[in-house]
């Protein structure tokens, strides 16, 4: 299933994928609103995707990836016993590599042509 908040520049079109599994309701609420409050925090983002599935341990996994524009893909997974935890993890290493890269960018270098085209 998927859910699309727009085609417009400040919400991207969000996807969350269950891989043979059903993402719930409340689940997938959750997982819309702090995607977007990470694209609005770091660099903004055309394109979200969320994929759950379970995990030969009886748990869930996570992946999070997050197409930035220009090429630039940052991508992050999580293993936990819940699914909301695992969905955690794996934004919370996305998050560190948005936040690295939007460091990188504004540090005053001496020429940066996509400094600008950027932020």
């Amino acid at each position: 299933m998927q859910s699309s908040s727009g085609a417009m520049a400040d919400n991207p079109n969000i996807a969350i994928h269950g891989h043979q599994m059903d993402v719930g309701e409340a689940l997938r609420s959750h997982v819309t609103e702090r995607l977007i409050e990470v694209s609005t925090k770091y660099l903004g983002a055309q394109d979200m995707t969320a994929r759950f599935s379970r995990t030969g341990q009886g748990g869930f996994a996570c992946l999070v990836r997050v197409h930035s524009g220009r090429d630039l893909f940052f991508e992050g997974s999580g293993e936990a016993a819940e699914a909301p935890a695992a969905f955690k993890q794996a934004l919370e290493r996305v998050a560190k590599q948005l936040r690295r890269r939007k460091r990188a960018l504004r540090e005053d270098k001496p020429i940066n042509p996509l400094k600008q085209s950027l932020l």
